[in-house]
């Protein structure tokens, strides 16, 4: 099971560093090179890791119980220390809690039909993940989101594939341009930084530049075009043909037909941490409603959100969380909105409080 380089204790000590939230970088790095160099050492963490959720999830704790639960082929030597971890597991009220900023990540191979294997970086709901390319690029990725590329990446070329959000801070290196795939897009960069958007259950692609260039390339959408980039930009993409809010760019590509109306929104930004802060834990809220909070929230601290009225998901917030819980979060949303909220078992539910209504429609009346 274990890798020449590890010692049982020396992997089962890396692991609860891990989902502690104790782990420093280099610490990381070596518990994926673990992780990485069997499937037996995967599915050992992946055992852990699952019981240390569920007892922080249950809200109620038996060290017994939940050691019991992972019925491992070849029980750790350090036994009480892992009742240990799961005793403080178990003191935390919501599972987002766990190992606070805890990054979490591992490479898993998986052959394409080049025989290339891929390596793909996971970043759960409730965590963000930041890692380092061969070449020195920098990718920070948040929560619910996922990387793939190649093992053979910075060989022949540098392209990875985005499904959620990720910030990339690209090393330079103009003979190879670094490719991202998010969706139907292909967003094209030498040295720069730049966040993109591109959740699979989102209607759009968001790409904002920070510093540098890059070139959006529509070319295999519905209606194809492309587009420079220059620093505070920022472009949506609707993934449908139809746009029917958006600005109609008519920017001509090679193969493209340059009288075709593509269905993206560009404009600039003079603030564009709005759209990174959440890379440093933050989170800028810039005139969002309810509804579309709540699909952050969901991500961020990995619970389901559920309305009880409608009215409630159209109400707006501006505003900056830096590092708060998900709990003082709604006390803050609080503040601007009349809602009343319950948290149960990873499941918070908004309502609408008709005291606080009516106390709010007071307070606009009398200025």
């Amino acid at each position: 099971m274990m890798g020449p380089n590890y010692t049982q204790e020396q992997a089962d000590d890396l692991i609860a560093r891990f989902l502690s939230g104790n782990i420093s970088t280099e610490e990381q790095v070596a518990l994926i090179h673990w992780i990485n160099a069997s499937e037996e050492n995967q599915a050992y963490f992946l055992e852990l890791r699952d019981a240390w959720q569920a007892t922080a999830q249950e809200g109620s704790y038996d060290a017994n119980a939940a050691w019991d639960r992972l019925q491992p082929g070849e029980a750790p030597l350090s036994i009480n220390k892992w009742r240990y971890y799961f005793r403080v597991a178990a003191s935390y009220t919501l599972p987002f809690l766990i190992g606070g900023g805890l990054v979490y990540a591992w490479a898993s191979g998986k052959k394409d039909s080049n025989s290339d294997a891929l390596v793909t970086v996971t970043s759960p709901k409730g965590a963000t993940t930041k890692i380092e390319l061969s070449d020195g690029t920098e990718v920070w990725l948040n929560a619910g989101s996922k990387l793939q590329y190649a093992q053979s990446y910075n060989l022949r070329g540098r392209e990875v594939k985005l499904e959620g959000e990720a910030f990339f801070k690209v090393h330079t290196n103009a003979q190879k341009p670094f490719t991202v795939k998010a969706s139907d897009l292909r967003i094209l960069a030498l040295g720069t930084s730049f966040n993109v958007k591109a959740y699979p259950e989102d209607k759009t692609v968001v790409t904002t530049l920070v510093d540098g260039e890059v070139k959006i390339d529509g070319s295999k959408t519905t209606t194809p075009f492309g587009l420079m980039m220059k620093p505070h930009q920022h472009v949506v993409y609707k993934k449908t043909s139809s746009a029917n809010n958006s600005e109609q760019l008519k920017t001509p590509v090679a193969g493209g037909d340059s009288s075709s109306a593509a269905p993206v929104e560009s404009r600039e930004v003079n603030n564009t941490e709005i759209y990174t802060a959440w890379k440093d834990g933050n989170w800028i809220v810039a005139a969002q409603t309810m509804d579309e909070l709540a699909v952050t929230m969901e991500r961020r601290f990995n619970v389901k959100v559920v309305f009880k009225e409608q009215e409630l998901k159209e109400y707006r917030f501006s505003g900056t969380f830096r590092k708060e819980t998900l709990e003082q979060v709604l006390n803050i949303l609080k503040l601007t909105a009349p809602l009343k909220y319950q948290i149960d078992r990873g499941v918070v539910t908004l309502a609408l409080d008709e005291e606080l209504k009516e106390k709010y429609n007071k307070a606009f009346k009398s200025r």
